[in-house]
């Protein structure tokens, strides 16, 4: 199936972010407000661009406003009439693999990064991969979690992180779990500094 860039249809790449923001936001249960430099931040863009697109979504009755404590705060308009449509284009067309690829760009200490390819339709189907994520690093699991809860808007992620030692220990041993992990169909390697990926055909 060939991709779309949605922006191109939604106008802007501000626009887009925003509106899958608060559709993704509302398909997950949750319709609570954010407010402008809220967004902001957690968007990446400028005060002004978003200042301007939620006005405009204002506007056209995709989301509403009100003003509490002095601040503007803006929400998904139940009533819109397009709702269910515009959900559905942004749950079908998510893909969390750049967000992923951006968290762990300059995490030290990362070894290997495998994502299987159906994390691109997790908000539609929890698949049946073995594992979503698989890595080898030191790290908070905490900060992960709370990571991917973000990004997949509170699906449950089946992930694994060990050390580089474990993983070693466990191929000495021919661990199966593990053969069965890398092995799997439509992994994705998004880093690899062991070489992993380029001794699939031994560990096979």
């Amino acid at each position: 199936m060939r991709e779309i860039d949605i922006s191109k249809i939604f106008w802007s790449k501000c626009r887009t972010k925003l509106l899958e923001k608060f559709f993704l936001e509302y398909e997950s249960g949750n319709n609570e407000w954010f407010h402008m430099r809220w967004l902001s931040r957690d968007l990446d863009e400028q005060i002004n661009s978003i200042k301007r697109e939620l006005d405009s979504l204002t506007e056209l009755w995709i989301l509403k406003n009100k003003t509490e404590l002095k601040k503007k705060i803006f929400f998904v308009n139940t009533r819109f009439y397009l709702l269910d449509d515009f959900v559905s284009i942004f749950v079908k067309s998510y893909n969390p693999i750049e967000k992923i690829k951006e968290y762990f760009k300059n995490k030290a200490d990362l070894e290997l990064i495998i994502v299987n390819e159906s994390v691109k339709t997790k908000l539609l189907n929890p698949g049946k991969s073995i594992l979503d994520i698989f890595l080898i690093w030191e790290t908070d699991k905490e900060e992960l979690w709370a990571f991917l809860s973000e990004i997949f808007y509170g699906r449950k992620i089946k992930y694994a992180i060990i050390s580089t030692e474990d993983f070693y220990n466990r191929l000495e041993f021919w661990d199966k779990l593990i053969k069965n992990i890398l092995t799997e169909n439509w992994n994705i390697y998004l880093k690899d500094n062991l070489k992993i990926k380029d001794k699939l055909d031994w560990i096979e």
